[in-house]
């Protein structure tokens, strides 16, 4: 029974590190783990819609204010539009057109690395695409 029980903790423990080995993460060119080199394409303010419907106007519910942008980032040849949520009005100075970013992609979310710090910003996925007719690639 104890070489039984020796024989699979042996084997468990190299499959443990086998499967360490193959789930090692990419690296992009600034040396992140996990995360892809892409660019933001456009940086639009999100205005969010009422969906009042009632006789007058000033009779609707007052809104809270919320300041919310939807940024478009292209990585290589897909086109992904994340909605950036801020208690203020801030946008950060990574979101501008034309500026190399650090993203690492789930589901429906979009991670955006801050430059030096270790901080990330969560975008919220609203839409994707394939870019057309724009070579594939994070520069082009």
């Amino acid at each position: 029974m104890k070489k039984t029980l020796m024989v699979l903790s042996l084997m468990s423990a190299v499959l443990l590190v086998c499967l360490q080995a193959d789930a090692k993460k990419a690296t992009n060119d600034n040396g992140k783990e996990g995360y892809q080199t892409a660019m933001v394409v456009s940086v639009d303010k999100h205005v969010a819609e009422s969906n009042y419907v009632g006789d007058s106007p000033s009779d609707a519910p007052l809104q809270a204010e919320d300041f919310s942008y939807n940024i478009g980032i292209r990585v290589n040849c897909d086109l992904y539009v994340g909605r950036y949520l801020s208690a203020t009005d801030y946008l950060p100075s990574v979101f501008a057109p034309n500026h190399e970013v650090d993203v690492r992609l789930q589901k429906h979310v979009l991670f955006v690395s801050l430059p030096d710090s270790d901080r990330e910003v969560k975008l919220g996925i609203v839409s994707h695409s394939r870019a057309k007719n724009e070579p594939c690639n994070a520069n082009g």
